[in-house]
């Protein structure tokens, strides 16, 4: 099942470590720790605006990611707006609708990670790239800072600039002089100040850091035995994004090599399908990571090749009437079987059921369908929700809380989740530049989280202490991912 992915335990609390300690302790960085922030500093920013004024919380950082989703709506309509050739405002409507609608985003919009935000962006570059004109400086002046945000949410949002370049050079008209103004705004001038902010952070300290951030994410060598089995569970992955527009696009794309070659004119529809294919090769590049947050990007994409197929054959002519003949004095048009139709031979069909009046039904039926059975399954989402992490969070807070002669942070891979989610500051015993045990020396954790059991490398990590399990949680399904199980960590005596 899609909704179980790991980041609803580790990743929210990673992005917004940072944040959290900042508010807590007045120093964003831990010296030896994980400190994903150096390298991507925009999400981390955010969330410490936010939480100035709401304090450390997970439910306002949550509702940011809520705020953003409900932002990218209204970027999406107007996008659509701007490429929509049928005049009709039905096309715009629906892509909100589904993207309202989809669980895959109700459930990852609702999580405090950096899919959302990256969405948002890349909706926000595609509008400021149908401005660009070659009499307008401010668009691609625009979309360098943009991509650059961009690049520093998330580095792995640069397989979507492809898909920038392509509106923003459509815009310009795809004159081959405008090429190289398109790419020096949307890759060039990103990648320098990226490299510029690289530059900097090592200058500030941060070196090692930085590195370590990127030696974590490497990729590892693909194997390409395995090719096969990673494109056919790539193929069967992507149903998460939505079971019915999915079949639908590729339905779509034979379509379009057969009959609706013009709408690869339509920018948007060819930027859509670019944005698609970035997408799955990263993920075919992961070979077997297929973490669903990782899918999310792809949903829009999904969603604008649908409507702009619908906005294509609701503006596509049903039939042309032929002008009068004035030799035979005749004043009326000519009869439905004398029209010059498209497709002469169903010109004298009910106007409904020509092609195009058909490829719209079967669009609106397929809309309709996604609709209503992703709408059963958010109803289900909010009919039955369960709280046994957050439960388990609020009962570690209030064990903390009480024994006052432990020190008050945390150690474990989750421990940054459950700063988040209770406002107790942790180190991150499972990544970092600088060892665990120099770190516990150093830090003097009073507790440490673990998933199922002890394991012996934590039992080595931490050899200066005598860790007593004070309490355990059944949180989630995966097997895996329960207990956790919180210990009390005591220094032995020497």
């Amino acid at each position: 099942m899609w909704a179980i992915d790991q980041a609803k335990f580790t990743d929210e609390g990673w992005w917004a470590g940072a944040a959290v300690m900042h508010a807590l302790t007045g120093h964003w960085y831990v010296a030896g720790d994980y400190n994903p922030a150096v390298a991507l500093p925009v999400w981390p920013l955010l969330l410490r605006a936010v939480f100035h004024f709401t304090g450390v919380s997970v439910i306002a950082a949550r509702a940011l990611n809520v705020a953003i989703s409900l932002a990218t709506l209204g970027l999406v309509f107007v996008l659509l707006q701007r490429h929509a050739r049928s005049g009709s405002g039905v096309p715009p409507l629906a892509a909100v609708l589904l993207l309202a609608l989809s669980p895959f985003a109700f459930v990852f919009s609702r999580l405090a990670i950096l899919d959302s935000l990256v969405i948002f962006e890349f909706c926000l570059s595609l509008l400021v790239a149908s401005f660009a004109t070659s009499r307008r400086i401010w668009p691609l002046a625009a979309l360098s800072a943009l991509i650059s945000l961009m690049l520093l949410t998330k580095t792995t949002s640069a397989v979507l600039i492809p898909s920038v370049f392509w509106l923003a050079w459509s815009a310009m008209g795809r004159k081959a002089a405008a090429s190289l103004r398109v790419a020096l705004a949307v890759a060039i001038v990103p990648a320098a100040l990226t490299r510029g902010y690289a530059a900097l952070v090592s200058a500030m300290g941060y070196g090692a850091d930085y590195k370590y951030f990127f030696s974590r994410n490497a990729l590892d060598d693909f194997d390409w035995r395995q090719s096969l089995d990673t494109l056919i569970e790539l193929a069967r992955n992507c149903l998460w994004i939505d079971r019915v527009l999915y079949p639908v696009v590729f339905a779509i794309l034979v379509l379009t090599l057969v009959w609706k070659r013009k709408l690869w004119s339509n920018a948007l529809f060819a930027a859509s399908w670019l944005a698609l294919a970035g997408q799955a090769s990263f993920i075919f590049r992961l070979q077997d990571d297929y973490a669903p947050r990782y899918f999310l990007v792809m949903l829009a994409p999904i969603v604008w090749i649908v409507a702009v197929t619908l906005d294509e054959v609701l503006a596509y002519p049903k039939a042309i009437p032929i002008p009068p003949n004035p030799e035979a004095g005749r004043s009326e048009p000519a009869p439905p079987s004398e029209s010059r139709h498209p497709n002469k031979s169903l010109a004298g069909l009910n106007p409904f059921w020509n092609p195009n009046s058909i490829t719209a039904v079967l669009l609106l039926s397929a809309m309709a369908a996604s609709a209503i059975i992703n709408g059963i399954m958010i109803e289900q989402f909010v009919a039955h929700p369960e709280r046994q992490f957050y439960d388990a969070a609020n009962s570690i807070r209030k064990i903390i809380r009480s024994d006052l002669e432990q020190n008050q942070v945390i150690s474990g891979v989750s421990g940054t989740q459950i700063s988040l989610m209770t406002g107790i500051p942790c180190i991150n015993d499972a990544h970092g530049p600088q060892e665990t045990a120099r770190r516990a020396a150093k830090d003097q954790p009073g507790w440490f989280l673990a998933w199922t059991d002890l394991s012996s490398d934590a039992i080595a990590r931490f050899s200066a202490f005598r860790l007593e399990e004070v309490a355990a949680y059944p949180v989630f399904d995966d097997p895996g991912r329960t207990p956790l199980i919180l210990f009390k960590m005591v220094r032995r005596v020497q």
